[in-house]
């Protein structure tokens, strides 16, 4: 909990100073108002820290960034800002910081931790950290910027590297590690795994009578309905085109794999209904076994 910050200047210059004489620590308090008058030109979120890591200056970004005012805040501990759920380990990031600032005298060093609002919600962060040195007081200035959006374009960019676009589906890319993975799996457990591959039937003529536009809603129907015949453990990917590989683990006979595929089969019994029209199709299928048929994803 943060504590509560005294309102008495000389406290405040006490802090600052430890056993230095008051008009050394006034000099320091009203040099790092003037600081944070500057720091309150820039929207980033900043703040200085004494040796103790407590919390000298707390700008107007700092402010809006984590919720607390200058005032809640100023005295505090540092390690009350970070979320508790990763405390441990931000501290031992931030300790690194301050040791390579301090040692080695390097501008602004970068690392990430996740800080609290106020409110208790966590925020992912990249934090700058260096050395500031005023009056003879070894000081430390932290830039804190909200990684929030940076990382979800990285998680939207790194989804769409590995699924295809138009289903949604794993990709080859996806697939390979997947299916690496589950040979890694059933070769420790003495188990198989089945590669089920399936290829349309006549898909360019349904797209050349129904349009483009009904071809792709049908690779969609199609993935939803495969998707649902498969168990969870199971990878419904498309290669592209009309051709779709389920990677069917947990399995112990190649009998397994045979009774996979013949529901994946009879998932195409029943027409799909595509944009007004009732289309049928069918999928010509082939079934590889590990390790009866290779011992590795290309084979």
């Amino acid at each position: 909990m943060i504590r509560e910050q005294d309102s008495s200047a000389a406290h405040q210059e006490d802090r600052i100073s430890g056993n230095e004489p008051a008009v050394p620590a006034s000099r320091l308090v009203r040099q790092i108002d003037r600081y944070l008058r500057l720091l309150n030109i820039t929207r980033d979120a900043i703040l200085c820290v004494d040796e103790a890591c407590h919390i000298v200056a707390f700008n107007q970004g700092a402010e809006k960034l984590l919720g607390y005012s200058r005032q809640e805040i100023l005295g505090t501990a540092l390690l009350d800002l970070l979320c508790d759920r990763f405390r441990c380990e931000a501290r031992h990031r931030l300790a690194a910081l301050t040791r390579i600032a301090r040692e080695e005298h390097l501008p602004f060093q970068t690392d990430r931790i996740i800080a609290r609002h106020k409110n208790g919600e966590r925020i992912p962060c990249d934090v700058s950290l260096s050395q500031s040195p005023m009056l003879g007081h070894c000081l430390f200035t932290l830039v804190v910027r909200d990684s929030s959006k940076r990382l979800e374009r990285e998680q939207r960019l790194a989804y769409r590297v590995e699924h295809d676009d138009l289903t949604d589906l794993p990709n080859r890319v996806l697939l390979n590690d997947r299916l690496n993975a589950g040979i890694a799996r059933a070769g420790r457990y003495a188990r198989r795994l089945a590669v089920v591959y399936l290829d349309l039937d006549n898909f360019k003529p349904i797209n050349d009578r129904y349009g483009h536009q009904a071809g792709d809603c049908l690779l969609q129907a199609v993935a939803r309905r495969l998707i649902d015949t498969v168990r969870q453990s199971d990878t419904v990917s498309r290669l592209g085109g009309d051709e779709f590989i389920v990677c069917i683990e947990q399995i112990n006979t190649a009998q397994d794999a045979l009774a996979a595929a013949t529901k994946l089969c009879q998932a195409f019994a029943q027409p799909f209904q595509i944009l007004g029209s009732e289309i049928e199709t069918r999928a010509s299928i082939g079934i590889a076994v590990y390790p009866d048929h290779g011992s590795d994803a290309p084979t």
